[in-house]
């Protein structure tokens, strides 16, 4: 298989990987829709730099490590599946907290849900956001069976190291463009008028969709 024909392989594969719904696309919805966009858009840059790591970690074979450690990769495991519930149970804890007065809604998208309730996390810490990114890609077993198994089946270990070098930069645009898409449309002020009303109920909804994900992470071999 020529290059450009291995190349368009991988998009195929990635793109149904990258758009259909998980955990960065609710931590990337969520930020957006209850902070502003710079904190979701630190969120999306976060998880397309740990994408571009587990791409790159798959390509270039280093994933060999933890095949040869088993007991490395469960540890991994219960952590990441760890940081999912506990992110969920915060969300929970946040549906508990009395809501601010009326005209919290009518706040521009530089403002944020949890400035407007007056809970204590800055919205904008962009390392924060970056970091909590990075850890829901890392965590996000959806990903990890993709680069694990998908995109090494794709891309051969044969594969000139500038087509896989390309395959993990066509990665990295790709995740980009999609999850700062992403972020871009639920901080619109629109959106975030719309979750300003719905925040408690959606908080729960949210939170316990992280809680189930970080449980059947941590307990599945």
């Amino acid at each position: 298989m020529n290059p450009a024909a291995t190349l368009g392989t991988v998009l195929l594969a990635y793109l149904p990987a990258a758009v259909s719904p998980g955990p960065n696309f609710v931590l990337i919805a969520h930020t957006a829709a209850a902070g502003t966009r710079r904190a979701a858009v630190a969120v999306a840059l976060g998880v397309v730099a740990a994408g571009g790591v587990l791409a790159a970690v798959a390509v270039f074979g280093l994933g060999g490590v933890l095949a040869r450690l088993p007991w490395l990769a469960a540890a991994l495991r219960v952590v990441c599946g760890g940081y999912l519930a506990w992110l969920g149970v915060r969300l929970w804890l946040r549906a508990r907290t009395p809501e601010a007065p009326d005209g919290a809604a009518d706040r521009g998208a530089g403002e944020t849900a949890p400035a407007r309730a007056g809970k204590a996390a800055p919205p904008d810490r962009g390392p924060h956001h970056f970091r909590q990114g990075v850890l829901s890609n890392l965590t996000n077993p959806k990903a990890a069976a993709f680069f694990g198994s998908v995109l090494t089946a794709t891309l051969p270990p044969t594969e000139p190291t500038a087509v896989k070098a390309t395959a993990v930069a066509l990665i990295l645009l790709t995740s980009a463009a999609w999850h700062l898409s992403v972020a871009l449309l639920f901080s619109a002020p629109a959106t975030q008028r719309w979750y300003a009303h719905a925040e408690p109920t959606l908080n729960r909804v949210v939170g316990t969709i992280l809680v189930v994900l970080g449980v059947a992470l941590a307990v599945t071999p």
